[in-house]
């Protein structure tokens, strides 16, 4: 849920990728190993929350900073609700909206926060990927538009740090897919390339003029046991039911994790585990913990045990699991 760069080719940026951190190395599936809690309850800035961040700030608190509206489906609103607390095990209490006085007042969806050598990087769409940048994770200065793509509904940016010199922004891109960038500052991006596409019979929308609206939200990407998993949200009006569900799919490559068709022709991502959650966000604590979060519009099919108009979180772990046949 951070800039020029110099032009190095796809391939060239596939051979300096650096391995995930070793843990044991294999075939991996996060398991979401507790009960659904509420970490954040959004009043002031409405009952309807979605795509979030969570980062430590200075002090060391957790923050959230994500949409939250008074209107199911607000998708005009300017600002993002804020919330903070000391501590992931309890309740954050509510701060007021942030970006209420930015001059800037187009949608802000879907942020990502990541601090880097002592400054804080906020990025959000849509349309333009916007980048804010703080001292402290608390006060946020506009910096610059750090991603141009040309879609309206590009959006849901996410930040992977390869190493010091390597990150990589993946988005919502149009025609159910996400796209990859890459920047070896967080302050100039260039286009990689397609990291992931969805076709039917997956919860996919069908293929539209001037890009029509993509399936393939809240993207999330985490390092794990030598590999890379990205996390996708299908979301999809055409089954209502994904709306509550993320796939996970595993690739050795963070540029490239195949074509998803929920087992149909043409698939060639390697899916570890579907989750039942929308817009989730993976944290992996100083101290070695992993959590999930789980939101989503109040009046879209809910998670299980989570309370409708909040972000509830829940342990992780990973669990090996075999490799499927020809794998």
């Amino acid at each position: 849920m951070y800039k020029q760069v110099g032009v190095f080719s796809a391939l060239t940026l596939i051979l300096a990728v650096k391995p995930a951190p070793a843990q044991e190395p294999g075939r991996y599936q996060p398991v979401i190993a507790g009960e659904w809690r509420v970490l954040y309850r959004p009043v002031k800035a409405g009952p309807h929350v979605n795509d979030h961040t969570l980062f430590q700030d200075a002090d060391g608190n957790w923050r959230f900073v994500g949409i939250a509206t008074h209107r199911l489906l607000d998708l005009v609103t300017p600002y993002l609700g804020h919330a903070v607390g000391p501590s992931l095990e309890e309740p954050m209490q509510e701060l007021p909206v942030l970006f209420r006085s930015d001059p800037d007042h187009r949608p802000k969806w879907a942020p990502h926060v990541v601090e880097d050598q002592g400054t804080w990087h906020l990025f959000c769409g849509p349309g333009r990927i916007r980048h804010y940048t703080s001292p402290d994770g608390i006060r946020w200065t506009f910096h610059d538009i750090a991603i141009r793509p040309g879609w309206a509904s590009f959006r849901d940016c996410m930040v992977l740090k390869l190493d010091r010199s390597q990150w990589l922004m993946y988005c919502t891109d149009r025609d159910n897919t996400v796209s990859v960038y890459r920047s070896p500052d967080l302050f100039q991006w260039n286009f990689g390339q397609t990291a992931f596409r969805a076709v039917k019979p997956a919860a996919v929308y069908p293929r539209m003029p001037y890009g029509g609206i993509s399936a393939t939200e809240s993207p999330f990407v985490m390092a794990y046991a030598g590999a890379y998993y990205l996390s996708v949200c299908l979301t999809s009006s055409s089954q209502p039911s994904s709306y509550a569900q993320t796939i996970v799919v595993r690739s050795e490559n963070p540029l490239d994790f195949g074509v998803y068709a929920a087992g149909g022709p043409g698939e060639t991502a390697d899916l570890v585990t579907i989750l039942p959650t929308h817009a989730a966000e993976y944290i992996h604590t100083p101290d070695g913990r992993w959590y999930i979060t789980a939101c989503g519009w109040s009046a879209y099919p809910g998670v299980e045990g989570k309370i409708p108009g909040s972000v509830s979180i829940a342990p992780l772990v990973w669990d090996p699991v075999p490799s499927p046949s020809g794998l």
